[in-house]
């Protein structure tokens, strides 16, 4: 049996039953309608366009995160470097035709390089439309970039469309899945004397008298602190000289601080993380750039003790970069639910022991001698983890 029209309530009805329950009207449009046929009429009207609506809207944030979207190539128009050997003639036209002349002007070999990959390899595997946009000479309104996968260094002072790394990979310190994997003893704290205290006091307890201290809150913001001792006053005081005006930026974060056993690490090495598994990986030697790449996807080039001023302490282990690979492969898939995106994954031997150093986003990492042509492939397949979080709506 219908109900009246007058006891309907047409918001927590299907669009069925709101049909079953329209009221018979009359043939002929002389014979007229009762105010309660037109007011189940009009809500019904209304409530059928909102559904449509909504509808619509639905359908079309599906389909913009179903079709692929061209990239944005962000490029820092750094100096070009003094010493140019070695250097590819394809990564010296790249920059010739899209950020200015190849002249010496006493850059940094290693910064130039890594930017130039960026740049060349973007072009040539992100897709023919990809938008290259070199910072401070490209006449582009930032506004029409937002929402798009961006492949580039984020600066200190972004543009609105790239303002952060798409991943928050570098508050890695919250993962008691990634400190356990850190193999070494660890605290987290605020920047509160009380707390800081109480997780050196802690840490101290476990026979810990050497310590490496790394600001969270702002990732690089602050160089590492290495400190030693047991006396808790002392300990708190220099870390708080030398937090110093950073930790205004901190006073609500209960995690603002990683306090960790300082630790002997050996063999470090960077992978690239994309679809949480390792895409590609490279030694962390401050003097190897992608024009290093020995042709493989892991490359072995490795120190066992970091020197950024010198490469000849290289030694090639093959066999750790399968070990770093096989143990990064492990580390995705116990991460893949935490969103990180696309982000690199430092390791090392501790004690002889594959360990986690730390995670970052993948923009603003060194690349060392990367396979760009793997990491870049990777990116086109998995873009959706390079899209910039949105301060704001586009005004497009």
């Amino acid at each position: 049996m219908k109900q009246r029209s007058g006891e309907l309530n047409i918001s927590n009805m299907s669009e069925e039953t709101i049909e079953e329950n329209l009221p018979d009207l009359s043939p002929h449009l002389e014979d007229g309608f009762s105010l309660k046929q037109l007011e189940t009429l009009h809500d019904y009207a209304m409530e059928l366009s909102s559904r449509n609506r909504i509808r619509q809207q639905q359908s079309k944030r599906s389909h913009k995160l179903t079709k692929r979207k061209p990239w944005v190539i962000s490029v820092s128009p750094v100096k070009c470097p003094d010493d140019m050997t070695g250097i590819p003639d394809v990564y010296i036209q790249a920059w010739k035709k899209y950020v200015g002349k190849v002249e010496p002007q006493g850059g940094d070999r290693e910064d130039w390089i890594e930017t130039c990959s960026r740049l060349y390899w973007g072009v040539r595997n992100l897709g023919e439309d990809a938008i290259v946009r070199v910072h401070g000479k490209t006449d582009i309104d930032s506004k029409q970039l937002i929402g798009l996968p961006h492949f580039g260094q984020v600066l200190d002072m972004p543009p609105i469309d790239q303002y952060a790394d798409p991943s928050h990979a570098d508050r890695y310190a919250i993962n008691s899945n990634v400190r356990m994997l850190m193999h070494r003893k660890t605290k987290l704290s605020s920047i509160y004397e009380d707390d800081i205290k109480h997780a050196f006091a802690s840490l101290i307890r476990d026979g810990v008298s050497s310590f490496f201290i790394k600001f969270m809150n702002q990732a690089k913001w602050l160089p590492n602190l290495k400190i030693s001792g047991t006396n808790l006053d002392e300990l708190e005081q220099q870390v708080q000289e030398w937090g110093d005006w950073a930790f205004v930026h901190a006073d609500d974060d209960p995690n603002a601080l990683l306090i960790q056993e300082n630790v002997d690490i050996q063999y470090e090495y960077r992978m690239f993380m994309v679809g949480n598994q390792p895409v590609c990986g490279a030694g962390n030697i401050g003097l190897k750039t992608p024009i290093d790449n020995m042709h493989t996807r892991f490359d072995p080039q490795m120190q066992k003790i970091r020197d950024d001023t010198t490469v000849k302490n290289v030694e090639l282990r093959p066999e750790l970069a399968e070990q770093y690979r096989e143990f990064a492969t492990r580390a995705g898939r116990m991460f893949s639910h935490c969103g990180y995106g696309a982000y690199t994954l430092d390791l090392c031997l501790i004690n002889g022991e594959v360990s986690i150093v730390e995670l970052n986003g993948l923009m603003n990492s060194g690349l060392f001698a990367l396979n760009m042509n793997d990491l870049t492939s990777a990116l086109r397949v998995n873009w959706k983890e390079c899209l910039p979080p949105v301060l704001l709506e586009p005004a497009i």
